[in-house]
C-alpha cells in the first residue's frame, strides 16, 4: 500500500508559495498541514489557506487556540472558503505560545482539552484533526490524554514523540508513542525526525498500524524524500542538483512577484536555504554565503556559484 505522506508545518517557510513551488517540482505528498493561524491574524493570512490559493495539494489549515469560541469562529471562516478539515494545534512548544497557555501547554490539562472538544464538536460542521506532542513536561502525559481524545470524533491525530519542554531536540520517546498508538481509537500520524528512507523503513517496521507520516525538516533538507519513500527510486546527484536549482529559481521569482520588499524576499529564501543547505557537502559554508547575501543580485551570484 502506498505510504501516506504529509508536509509538516514549518513556520516562516512552508507558506502557500513554498507549497505550490514544492509540489510543482517534487512529488510524493498527499497533503500539507499549514503553519498555524490565530484569531488575531490578518484576513489576508487566513485567506491564503483557501483551497483556490493552494492548487496541487490538499492543504489543511491549522488553528492555534485555547478558546473553543475562537477555534469555532476560525473554523467557520475556513468552511466558508471550501475547506473540509481544520487541525487543532496542541503541540507547539514555542515559549511565547506556551506562556499564553496555548499549544503544548494545554497537554498538562486533560479536563481543559475535554471541555474544549465538547464545545467544538457540539457546533462544528467540518472535520477536526489534532497535532500534538506526548506531553508538556513528561512523555507519559499522553496516556491520560488518549481517553479524552477517544471520546470525540477526531479525524486523526498527528503525534510528535517529544515533550514541549524538549522543543525539537533530544530523545524521541518511541515507547511512549507506541503506548499512545495502542490506546488511540483514531488513526495516528507519526511526526518527528524522519529524515531518510532508512528512518521511514525502521519506523514503519516498528509501527505498522500508523496511518501516515508527517515530515517537515526531512523534506526541507531533502525535497526528494517523499518520492524516494513512495517509489524506492533514488535520483542521481546530477538530476537532483538540476531540479533543486529549478525549484530555487522558481521560488525566488514567485516571492519577487508576491512580496514588495527585496529584503522580505531574501528573508524567505534564507529560511528555505537554512534547511536546504544541509543537503550540500559544505553545508555551513553554503548557508553562510546565502545568509550574507545583501541584495537579490548578490543572492543570485551566490546561488550560481553554489551550483557550479
Amino acid at each position: 500500500m502506498k505510504p501516506i505522506i504529509q508536509l509538516a508545518p514549518i513556520k516562516g517557510v512552508t507558506d502557500k508559495t513554498f507549497r505550490s513551488a514544492f509540489v510543482r517540482h517534487f512529488g510524493g505528498l498527499d497533503s500539507a498541514l499549514a503553519p498555524f493561524v490565530r484569531m488575531s491574524d490578518s484576513e489576508s493570512r487566513i485567506k491564503s489557506l483557501s483551497p483556490e490559493l493552494n492548487p496541487g495539494i490538499r492543504t489543511v489549515p491549522q488553528i492555534l487556540a485555547k478558546s473553543p469560541d475562537e477555534f469555532l469562529a476560525l473554523a467557520e471562516k475556513f468552511r466558508n472558503m471550501g475547506c473540509g478539515e481544520v487541525n487543532w494545534n496542541i503541540g507547539c512548544p514555542f515559549t511565547v505560545v506556551v506562556k499564553r497557555g496555548e499549544g503544548a501547554a494545554m497537554l498538562q490539562y486533560p479536563d481543559m482539552i475535554a471541555s474544549f472538544l465538547e464545545k467544538v464538536f457540539a457546533e462544528i460542521s467540518i472535520s477536526v484533526s489534532v497535532k500534538m506532542r506526548l506531553g508538556m513536561h513528561s512523555p507519559d502525559e499522553i496516556i491520560k490524554l488518549m481517553p479524552v481524545l477517544n471520546a470525540y470524533p477526531v479525524k486523526e491525530i498527528a503525534v510528535h514523540p517529544r515533550t514541549g519542554e524538549q522543543m525539537y531536540d533530544g530523545e524521541i520517546y518511541l515507547d511512549a508513542f507506541e503506548s499512545a498508538l495502542k490506546l488511540s481509537a483514531h488513526p495516528v500520524i507519526y511526526n518527528g525526525d524522519l529524515k531518510t528512507v532508512s528512518d521511514y523503513n525502521r519506523l514503519r517496521e516498528s509501527f505498522p498500524s500508523v496511518k501516515g507520516w508527517m515530515i517537515g525538516r526531512g523534506l526541507l533538507i531533502n525535497p526528494f524524500l517523499a518520492m524516494e519513500i513512495v517509489t524506492g527510486k533514488i535520483e542521481t546527484d546530477e538530476v537532483k542538483s538540476e531540479r533543486i536549482k529549478q525549484f530555487i529559481d522558481y521560488l525566488l521569482d514567485a516571492y519577487i512577484q508576491e512580496l514588495q520588499s527585496p529584503a522580505h524576499v531574501l528573508d524567505k529564501m534564507r529560511g528555505v536555504w537554512y534547511y536546504l543547505s544541509q543537503s550540500f557537502p559544505d553545508s555551513r559554508k553554503v548557508e553562510k554565503r546565502i545568509r550574507k547575501a545583501g541584495s537579490l543580485n548578490h543572492y543570485r551570484d551566490e546561488v550560481r556559484r553554489i551550483f557550479e
